[in-house]
């Protein structure tokens, strides 16, 4: 691109029509030039800004040479090959200037679309206007002119903001810029005088690999760029960015022409933002969270594996970049997403509102999404959503919800059982206490004491009885001691006992009982089977108006024997039959004054029953009474029958 140094005091006069070389810098098809030395603009007179002009080669160019220029223009540009040509150009002033043009590549492009550039030279003159008569210069005039061309050159050169060099076909450097002494510290003579300067200051870790590389390129006569490390003057590492276009003759290189660049603060540069980059891509995946980045035409710029993995996107999916393919996949994971959608089209609409939202996935999963603006200065170019697991924490949440409404109920249903509990044991010992002072009293005045006073002392100290052995078969249950005894039970023989004993204490209430068409025997505890029918029916007459019938009927049922016991009471509302057997429940429909107990035999029931192997359950329309349904498994032989010698443990 530049002559080398000449060490000869003046130049030859005799080249007039080969000065130094002029220089423009250029690309695309159609060609324009992006830069013009000086020197070409004053040498065909068009102004700097005709020359930016696109089309400008067309005008500069006569039309019989433009195809060929054009041609070689293209070759060079794709190839990176080196072309020199010769052409006829017009001056400003109309007049035919002959131009020698070597063109070179400096970043080839296989569309022809790559920076060229070309050194002119002007082979002839532009003859003067017609009527104007041609004076020959002098010499003086001639080396005043040739020496201010060179200077103007030379300046020119100087002026770059690189290493302009020239060498010849063994790497020795024949010319070298100023600008060498600013940017490695060397003077320009080193450069030139030692033949191997090149190698021996590059890189000890580049010094292989460059050096062969350029020699490869320059063997094989193409322009090549590469970037590369050289040790200033002052023990430093200066990064240079080579571009280098190769002369040759006949296939064999002659000269190697290039411009070296300091790209040591974009090379440290590159690497904070590689490093930057590599921080960011670390941060990303290393989340918890998953993180999608979106342009505002819904293009994908960033995304983690996190986001991947949560919504098990393929990795085809993802290589398309597209946001809406994306948002529609996800979208067909969503349990809730019809609420969903009309928020993200809320914030679509406002690019500088933040939000959060919490999706409701199909397969049980709850992921919190996140949203806010990415900005670049002051302007929204896009939007970052984040997602998180929170499945945990919201069953979590749930759960802590669940054992809080439970505790709440624990409390709820431990005060109404110390009401009820208070209410019950008070009722029987007043009477009790009342009917002991007046068998007291006679007992000390001498008179004779009533047996009906005996009775109903008896019956109150009963039914204490009742109320502490309930609250004791409950602490039994809870503490896994409640055993039963196993042995062959008549269903049939019990059920006539316990209905015998209660038609004693209530002779006016009708019990009607419906028998098995055949004997039903099973394994179990006599007394504990019998305190579950006795419950069930004194459930039935507590609950039942004055006169209502109680029905009894045993049936069998399969492999099982179907006890059932029906009233005509006040009925159990919906809402509050799965709740009946758990412990201290009653009915809220059945008012403490108007019936005792204190919710416990239910539940005891439920316990004696499915340590049986049975089940029990009620079916019951408020106003329409209850019915009780249990099952016992039945015993189909007599060999079945033989009791084990151990008791019946608990569950």
């Amino acid at each position: 691109m530049a002559p080398p140094q000449n060490s000869e005091e003046h130049p030859e006069p005799a080249r007039v029509a080969d000065p130094s070389p002029l220089i423009w810098l250029g690309g695309g098809l159609p060609p324009r030039f992006r830069w013009v030395s000086p020197s070409l603009v004053q040498a065909l007179g068009h102004p700097l800004e005709a020359w930016r002009t696109r089309g400008f080669v067309s005008q500069l160019v006569h039309p019989e040479e433009l195809g060929g220029l054009l041609e070689a223009w293209g070759a060079v540009a794709r190839t990176g090959e080196p072309r020199t040509l010769e052409l006829r150009a017009l001056s400003a002033e109309g007049r035919p200037v002959r131009l020698a043009v070597e063109l070179s590549a400096v970043e080839p492009s296989p569309d022809g679309t790559g920076e060229l550039i070309g050194t002119v030279r002007v082979l002839s003159p532009p003859h003067p206007p017609e009527g104007v008569e041609h004076t020959a210069p002098s010499i003086d005039e001639m080396l005043q002119e040739i020496t201010r061309t060179q200077r103007m050159h030379e300046e020119l050169i100087d002026a770059i903001d690189g290493i302009v060099w020239e060498t010849d076909a063994n790497f020795r450097f024949t010319f070298v810029s100023k600008q060498a002494e600013r940017i490695l510290g060397y003077p320009i003579h080193q450069w030139l005088e030692d033949p191997g300067f090149w190698l021996k200051h590059l890189h000890p870790e580049d010094r292989d690999w460059a050096s062969a590389y350029c020699m490869k390129s320059a063997k094989e006569c193409m322009a090549h760029e590469f970037e590369y490390r050289m040790v200033a003057a002052n023990g430093t590492s200066v990064w240079l960015r080579d571009i280098v276009t190769v002369v040759s003759e006949n296939g064999v290189p002659r000269q190697l022409r290039g411009i070296m660049v300091d790209v040591t603060a974009q090379r440290r540069a590159r690497e904070d933002l590689e490093q930057t980059v590599s921080l960011l891509r670390a941060t990303l995946d290393s989340t918890a969270d998953g993180i999608i980045v979106l342009t505002q035409d819904w293009r994908v710029t960033a995304v983690n594996g996190r986001f991947q993995k949560l919504w098990s996107i393929p990795d085809a999916m993802l290589e398309g970049r597209d946001g809406r393919v994306l948002s529609e996949y996800m979208r067909a994971q969503m349990e809730n997403a019809e609420q969903v959608h009309p928020r993200t089209q809320q914030l679509l609409a406002s690019p500088e509102q933040e939000g959060v939202d919490v999706l409701e996935l199909r397969d049980g999963r709850f992921i919190e999404r996140y949203s806010r603006p990415q900005r670049l200065g002051d302007t929204v170019v896009g939007r970052v959503w984040t997602y998180r697991d929170v499945t945990v924490e919201r069953r979590a949440q749930a759960e802590s919800e669940r054992l809080l409404r439970e505790a709440r109920e624990a409390i709820r249903v431990r005060d109404d059982f110390l009401s009820i509990a208070s209410h019950e044991l008070k009722t029987p010992l007043t009477p009790l206490k009342l009917h002991l002072q007046v068998l007291k009293h006679r007992m000390d005045s001498g008179q004779p004491v009533p047996a009906q006073h005996v009775d109903k002392a008896l019956t109150q100290v009963a039914r204490l009885s009742g109320l502490i052995n309930d609250l004791l078969d409950t602490s039994r249950i809870q503490a896994g001691r409640l055993e039963l005894r196993n042995e062959p039970v008549s269903l049939g023989a019990l059920t006539h006992e316990v209905l015998a004993d209660l038609r004693a204490v209530s002779p006016h209430r009708s019990l009607e009982y419906e028998e098995p068409a055949e004997p039903l025997l099973i394994q179990g505890d006599h007394g504990r089977l019998a305190q579950v029918l006795v419950n069930l029916l004194e459930n039935a007459l507590k609950y039942s108006p004055t006169g209502g019938t109680i029905r009894v009927r045993v049936e069998r049922d399969g492999a099982q024997a179907l006890v059932s016991v029906s009233d005509s009471g006040i009925g159990i509302p919906a809402d509050q039959k799965a709740l009946l057997f758990e412990r201290f429940f009653r009915a809220r429909n059945a008012p403490i004054s108007g019936f005792g107990g204190l919710g416990l035999g239910l539940y005891i029931c439920r316990d004696i029953v499915e340590r049986h192997g049975g089940r029990i359950w009620v079916e019951s329309e408020v106003g329409h009474g209850s019915t009780f349904h249990f099952t016992l498994p039945v015993l189909e032989d007599e060999a079945a029958a033989t009791p084990p010698e151990t008791a019946l443990h608990p569950r």
